[in-house]
């Protein structure tokens, strides 16, 4: 079914499937969803739909705030295997997870760190991604300091995007940030929360 929103390649949808058998096959319950079509639509599609039409959005190095499973950042490294991808995850086993899937699939563009993102330092991104994990405001705030000028953010939210952005609007106003939502409700249903700097929306048309 994913074939239709993006040019994949026959060994990118290999590996697609194939990281489908290592969730189906994991020792750990990383995800819920075990059915395979359940799969490619909630977690596969939903990690890259947005991407099918602002690729731009993606500047290396992107970060993938709370990973989880592998998602969206294993994906959009199969897709995108020029673009440099760390995922972090709080949770060790977690992130051995995806590291060994990682290492499997022979993703070259893959890190993987245990932390939380406020701990982590010395890094910058120019994009982050974050889908799930926590409100708008608190990953502006665990984030700070992993953004630059430039940076995006790529939020994955659902029926609560605007209400999130009312209670991070003292933060994005005082960071001089905008905000525009994307909204699908076919075939998925998903808001995407994009964040920029003012001085720099001409990157994301």
């Amino acid at each position: 079914m994913i074939e239709k929103y993006f040019p994949f390649t026959k060994e990118q949808l290999a590996k697609i499937e194939q990281f489908y058998e290592i969730h189906v096959n994991a020792v750990i319950n990383v995800t819920a969803i075990k059915d395979r079509e359940d799969f490619y639509r909630k977690h596969v599609l939903d990690s890259f739909l947005l991407f099918t039409e602002r690729k731009r959005l993606l500047k290396s190095p992107v970060c993938d705030i709370g990973t989880g499973g592998g998602f969206p950042g294993i994906i959009l490294a199969i897709m995108f295997p020029e673009i440099k991808f760390t995922l972090v995850d709080s949770i060790a086993k977690k992130c051995k997870f995806v590291e060994d899937a990682a290492r499997e699939l022979g993703l070259n563009n893959v890190e993987v760190i245990t932390s939380r993102a406020e701990n982590i330092k010395d890094r910058k991104f120019a994009t982050i991604l974050s889908r799930g994990v926590a409100k708008t405001a608190e990953i502006l705030k665990f984030t700070d300091k992993l953004a630059e000028k430039r940076s995006v953010w790529v939020l994955y939210k659902g029926e609560s995007a605007d209400n999130e952005l009312y209670s991070a609007k003292n933060i994005i106003i005082k960071k001089h940030l905008e905000w525009e939502n994307v909204r699908y409700d076919e075939p998925i249903q998903r808001t995407y929360t994009i964040i920029h700097h003012t001085d720099d929306y001409s990157r994301l048309s």
